[in-house]
C-alpha cells in the first residue's frame, strides 16, 4: 500500500487529509519539528502547528516545545486499534448486505424469504442454536453433517431431536452418519421420499429451503402459529411417520412426544382404563401467549368420531386431537400444533409416570 493509498485509508477512518499526512510523516520520523514534517508533507507550515495540536488532543501523538513546536509518536496503538475497528466494521457490514440479499425487497413480520437455500440453512442453525425443547428437522446427510455442531451442543443440553434423514443410497456420507445419532439425536428417522430442508424449532418457527430444478432455488422462515402447523404436518405425515427408524434414545428414558395424535394413540394402545397416567407439558398459553409448564393427571382424551391411525386418510388427520389433563390448579386441554380452541398449545409432553 503505497502513501497515497494509506493517507486514503486514514481519512476513511476519521483523520482529515492534512492530519493523515502529518500523522504519517511523524510516523517516518518518530520525533520531529514543523519544520521537519514541512520537508516531507503537503501540509502547508501555517496549518501544521494547529494539526498537530489536534492529533495530541485526539491522543495520537505527543507535543513538547523545544526551540520550537516539536511532536513525536509514542506508540500507534491508538491508531491501530481505531484502524481495526473499523476493519471489523466493514467486515460486518459486508455480512449484513449479503444477509439482506438473500431476502426479497418486501418483507412481512412474521415470514421471511430468502433467495438462497444455503443462506435459509444459515438462518435455521441460528435458530437451532437457541432452540429449548424440541427441533425437528428433515435434511440431507451432507446438511446434517453442517448442523453436527450446533445439534450436538442442544442435545447435550437436553433439547429433544428429530432427525429425517433424506436417504440417498449414492451418498458415501450416509455411512458415517449412525455413529453421528448417538450425539446429535433423540431419534432419527429413514426418510425416502425426497423432501427439502425442513427445521421446525420450539413449536413456532418453522424453516423450508428449496433448492431443485422444477422450482428454482429459496427458502421460508416463519414465524406463525398456523403456517408452521402446515409445515409440521407435512413432516409429520411425509417425512417421519412412514419411515423406519435408525436410531432411538427412549429406552430407559421418560417418553417424550411433540404430537399429540401419537400420545393419544399409544396412551389408547398401552394402558388401561384403570392406570393413571401423569404427564408434564411445555407449550404456550394461548390465552396469555406465555410459555408455561404444567404437570397432571391425563382424566380426558378429546377426538372426533374417526380415531386417527395409521391407516387414516390425510383429510381426517386435521380433525381435533387434545388431551384434559388435570393439575393442582385445575383442569386444561392441551393440543399440538395449530392449537386454537384449547388451553394451550403443546411444544413437547413427558410422559412421567403409568400407575
Amino acid at each position: 500500500m503505497n502513501d497515497d493509498e494509506l493517507t486514503a485509508v486514514l481519512s476513511r477512518a476519521g483523520f482529515s487529509e492534512y492530519e493523515a499526512e502529518a500523522y504519517l510523516g511523524l510516523l517516518r520520523l518518530h520525533d520531529a519539528s514543523v519544520g521537519d514534517l514541512t520537508d516531507i508533507c503537503s501540509v502547508p507550515r501555517a496549518r501544521l502547528y494547529d494539526v498537530l495540536r489536534d492529533l495530541a488532543a485526539d491522543g495520537y501523538v505527543e507535543t513538547y516545545e523545544q526551540d520550537t513546536l516539536r511532536a513525536r509518536i509514542p506508540n500507534v496503538d491508538r491508531a491501530v486499534e481505531e484502524l481495526r475497528e473499523w476493519a471489523d466494521g466493514f467486515e460486518n457490514a459486508a455480512d449484513e448486505l449479503e444477509d439482506v440479499w438473500d431476502r426479497p425487497s418486501i418483507e412481512h413480520t412474521d415470514i421471511s424469504v430468502f433467495q438462497t437455500q444455503k443462506g435459509t440453512i444459515e438462518k435455521a442453525i441460528d435458530y437451532v442454536s437457541e432452540a429449548n425443547h424440541v427441533v425437528q428437522i428433515c435434511a440431507s446427510p451432507a446438511e446434517l453433517v453442517e448442523m453436527e455442531a450446533v445439534l450436538g451442543t442442544i442435545h447435550e443440553r437436553g433439547v429433544t431431536v428429530r432427525i429425517a434423514l433424506n436417504f440417498d443410497p449414492a451418498d458415501s456420507t450416509t455411512e458415517d452418519l449412525p455413529d453421528m445419532f448417538s450425539r446429535v439425536a433423540t431419534e432419527a428417522r429413514r426418510c425416502e421420499a425426497n423432501g427439502p430442508f425442513v427445521a421446525l424449532i420450539d413449536g413456532s418457527i418453522a424453516v423450508l429451503a428449496i433448492d431443485n430444478e422444477l422450482d428454482g432455488e429459496y427458502g421460508l422462515v416463519v414465524d406463525d402459529n398456523t403456517l408452521t402447523s402446515f409445515l409440521h404436518w407435512f413432516f409429520q405425515l411425509q417425512l417421519w411417520e412412514p419411515w423406519d427408524t435408525l436410531y432411538s434414545e427412549s429406552v430407559g428414558h421418560p417418553e417424550t412426544y411433540v404430537s399429540v395424535r401419537q400420545l393419544i394413540r399409544d396412551l389408547e394402545m398401552l394402558h388401561t382404563e384403570d392406570e393413571t397416567v401423569r404427564v408434564r407439558v411445555n407449550g404456550v398459553d394461548l390465552r396469555s401467549h406465555e410459555m408455561v409448564e404444567v404437570e397432571g393427571e391425563v382424566v380426558d382424551v378429546i377426538y372426533t368420531d374417526v380415531y386417527p391411525t395409521r391407516d387414516t386418510t390425510f383429510a381426517q388427520q386435521f380433525i381435533q386431537a387434545a388431551l384434559r389433563i388435570r393439575t393442582g390448579d385445575g383442569e386444561y386441554t392441551v393440543g399440538g400444533y395449530g392449537a386454537v380452541v384449547e388451553d394451550i398449545r403443546a411444544i413437547e409432553i413427558d410422559v412421567i409416570g403409568i400407575e
